[in-house]
């Protein structure tokens, strides 16, 4: 499979412009471009994607020497590789269908083409972002919705964030524990919340004429928010039986767990959304989920 893949790459990279050679270890193909340049290596391997992934790559070009950009084919939808733009089974068949279109018609494309707005530099790695895979296709999209019209594809920012809490405390004799370990994704426009876990994200190259959207709420803001939730959510009330004498009687507390043993992990995901714009109403869809969203974007979309 690695040496089918290695021509249908080649293909691509050759459609684009690119003088394309194959190469011994720690990669499988090489890419000249005028401008640029590329390193491609095709594995499912771990340990074979952690080498490559922590190694630079250098060309020299008459007097100039460039660093080469590394490009991770990969079939498995749990690697990561964060000094790579990797591309999994939807780049390769959009840019297969690409080179073939460039072929017939005797015209190249161009690799970089992809998200219109530019992007915060924790969220982009070499010409990626890192975001939630597209499942749900445009035409799902707009049968989910109910209504007719036409489906752009839109990239919402999302703080990913992973919350660990530990400790105890112990009120007469009682141990009440606030061990948790919780993820989610905090909407960075809108703070809506959706399940996420940042082993669910890759970092690949966008589809073309997408928009990505631009984070309003900030990173400490959207730490504060997911610590607080996670201490309401532990915060237990304990009622306790007393006895003094002849009379009885009932203590309540309020236990809740010390902020100082709670540690966060924020990282910003992008969240794929299909708008379907119809006559009356536009709708979204959640292009990982297939659920409609809760809350809109913008003003003027309308949920139903």
């Amino acid at each position: 499979m690695r040496e089918r893949t290695q021509e249908i790459v080649t293909t691509i990279l050759e459609s684009a412009g690119y003088g394309v050679e194959c190469a011994d270890e720690p990669f499988d193909l090489s890419a000249v471009g005028d401008r640029d340049c590329y390193v491609v290596l095709i594995s499912d391997d771990a340990d074979e994607i952690g080498n490559f992934d922590g190694r630079r790559f250098r060309i020299r070009q008459g007097e100039e020497i460039g660093e080469c950009q590394k490009i991770l084919v990969t079939f498995d939808a749990g690697a990561r590789a964060e000094n790579c733009t990797i591309w999994g089974e939807e780049e390769i068949a959009r840019y297969a269908g690409e080179a073939a279109l460039a072929r017939i018609f005797g015209r190249t494309f161009s690799l970089g083409k992809s998200a219109k707005t530019s992007l915060p530099g924790n969220a982009m790695s070499m010409g990626g972002i890192l975001h939630l895979p597209v499942r749900v296709s445009d035409r799902n999209a707009i049968s989910i919705s109910g209504t007719r019209g036409e489906a752009h594809c839109r990239f919402v920012p999302y703080w990913c964030c992973h919350c660990t809490s530990s400790g105890s405390q112990t009120v007469f004799s009682r141990r009440v524990s606030f061990d948790a370990d919780r993820w989610g994704g905090l909407n960075a426009i809108n703070g809506s919340k959706m399940e996420m876990k940042l082993s669910d994200a890759i970092n690949s190259t966008m589809p073309e004429d997408c928009e990505v959207l631009q984070p309003k709420i900030a990173k400490e803001e959207a730490e504060n928010q997911t610590v607080n939730d996670l201490i309401t959510e532990l915060t237990q009330k304990v009622r306790f039986r007393k006895e003094e004498g002849d009379a009885i009687f009932y203590q309540e507390e309020t236990l809740k767990p010390d902020r100082r043993n709670i540690s966060t992990e924020i990282t910003l995901v992008y969240v794929p959304v299909w708008e379907i714009e119809g006559k009356n109403r536009i709708v979204e869809v959640n292009a990982y989920t297939g659920e409609i969203l809760a809350m809109p974007m913008d003003e003027g979309v309308e949920i139903f």
